[in-house]
């Protein structure tokens, strides 16, 4: 597979009157219009914006892996270690082709959502680990931005991850986060750790230490 690194991307209430005691039928019908309101403003906020968008079309192969369980960061016997994880090619911000396959080489995919304030923390600080020489020589990281929704912070992610120089190969989830869930997607930060031959090796989710992520990372096996 080859990947991109990119060092630099581009940059890209007043007040409800007193309510009234003699009419609550007018209350409960200006709440059902405010709720409907609501509702509409927040579906609206997930619309894509247009070509090179911060939505991707990422096709998908392969089996998806069980659901790793919210209630817990790492999974004792995890049902998905060994199972062969699907492959993915899509598109980063610049329309470049980022591809996840089982290529030999051991891969370190974090899905993240520019919300996510766990996310907030631990991009930045993976990244500072990379750039003071960190990283396992051999293991490739990728990120999948996924969950985008223009309706909260940090929009859009691909100024969010400008902002935070964030250098590796990054593939755009679609509406569906389709990615996401194919990879059994948990609570973001959701780290999935790949063997050379595809196969899982660990899943993390939620935020996580970099002694932890290397740990994980020397764990895994290139294809024999």
């Amino acid at each position: 597979m080859t990947t991109k690194t990119k060092g630099a991307r581009k940059s890209a209430a007043a007040k409800a009157p007193a309510p009234s005691r003699r009419t609550p039928v007018l209350l409960i019908a200006f709440g059902a219009v405010a709720a409907l309101l609501i509702v509409a403003i927040l579906a609206s906020g997930d619309e894509p914006i247009g070509s090179g968008g911060q939505y991707g079309d990422p096709v998908i192969s392969g089996e998806a892996l069980p659901t790793m369980p919210s209630n817990t960061s790492v999974v004792q016997n995890d049902p998905a270690n060994g199972m062969i994880a699907p492959e993915i090619t899509g598109q980063d911000f610049d329309d470049s082709t980022v591809s996840i396959t089982h290529d030999g080489t051991p891969k370190a995919i974090v899905f993240l959502a520019h919300w996510c304030s766990h996310c907030q923390v631990e991009m930045p600080r993976v990244q500072q680990w990379l750039d003071s020489g960190g990283g396992v020589e051999g293991v490739e990281i990728i990120s999948v931005t996924s969950a985008a929704s223009s309706g909260q912070v940090n929009w859009p992610p691909s100024e969010w991850l400008d902002r935070e120089g964030w250098t590796q190969p990054n593939i755009r989830d679609d509406q569906d986060s389709s990615a996401f869930r194919a990879y059994g997607g948990s609570p973001f930060p959701y780290w999935v750790f790949l063997n050379g031959d595809g196969t899982v090796a660990l899943r993390i989710a939620g935020q996580t230490s970099i002694e932890t992520l290397e740990l994980a990372m020397e764990s895994l096996q290139p294809a024999g």
